[in-house]
């Protein structure tokens, strides 16, 4: 199982981080029971949650909930902003809220994509963001209680103003199609691996589906619709 847990270096009494990543490399698939925010700032974004292939633009945010198996793709000359945080973070006053669902139904019940929001609601979180993080950066005396605070005033705004996800409502998935989305993880990482190993080298098509024990067909078909390009053209990225 290559799938693996991610454990975020965060502090047991303010559990959060935020980072800067570049997209020159990929990240392989994991999880982590910790909300993820990207904030795509520079160039283009290509990452796959629980194996459906998602492009971000410059300017948009994506959500990604605790236990979504995700993983990124080399997109260069991009750049994002990372905040990781618990949910543990708003446990103080959560049972102040008043309503029958919890904070994590909050988060799984909300629309992920900043592009499906109201424009003034988009801008709105992505000024968060930006002010998170640049007090993360800074760390003047007392950035810990304005990061705090801002992170309330964004679950605010969660609460109030982004729409929930339609698709959200429908039943779980069942346990067959949970199985069938962490094999096809798999079969991603195993190929990620492989190009990471030979990349130097001349590649072809048909000698990683021969690999992965496919038909240059069926692996075309499953690479695209996985991650949203062809392997050619993820491998002329990588490199």
């Amino acid at each position: 199982m290559n799938i693996y847990l991610e454990i975020p270096d965060v502090d047991k009494h303010f559990p959060y981080r935020s980072l800067l990543c570049n997209g020159d490399t990929l990240c392989y698939p994991h999880w982590h029971k910790e909300i993820e925010i990207i904030y795509v700032t520079k160039g283009s974004l290509n990452l796959g949650i629980n194996d459906t292939p998602i492009h971000m633009e410059q300017g948009e945010v994506q959500f990604i909930n605790g236990g979504d198996v995700h993983y990124f793709l080399s997109s260069p000359e991009s750049e994002r902003v990372v905040i990781q945080f618990d949910l543990n973070l708003f446990q103080e006053v959560a049972a102040l809220n008043g309503n029958d669902y919890s904070l994590r139904e909050v988060f799984t019940l909300m629309e992920y994509s900043s592009s499906r929001w109201p424009v003034a609601t988009a801008a709105k979180v992505k000024g968060l963001i930006e002010s998170i993080y640049e007090e993360d950066v800074q760390r003047r005396e007392g950035y810990v209680f304005l990061i705090k605070a801002r992170l309330f005033e964004l679950l605010t705004v969660i609460l109030r103003e982004v729409p929930k996800s339609p698709i959200k409502k429908q039943p779980k998935f069942s346990e067959d199609t949970l199985n069938q989305s962490r094999e096809t993880l798999e079969r991603l990482e195993r190929i990620f691996i492989y190009v990471e190993q030979h990349y130097q080298e001349a590649i072809t098509l048909n000698e990683v589906a021969n690999y992965m024990g496919f038909s240059p067909y069926y692996f075309t078909k499953l690479f695209k619709k996985n991650t949203g390009m062809t392997f050619i053209a993820f491998l002329n990225e990588y490199r």
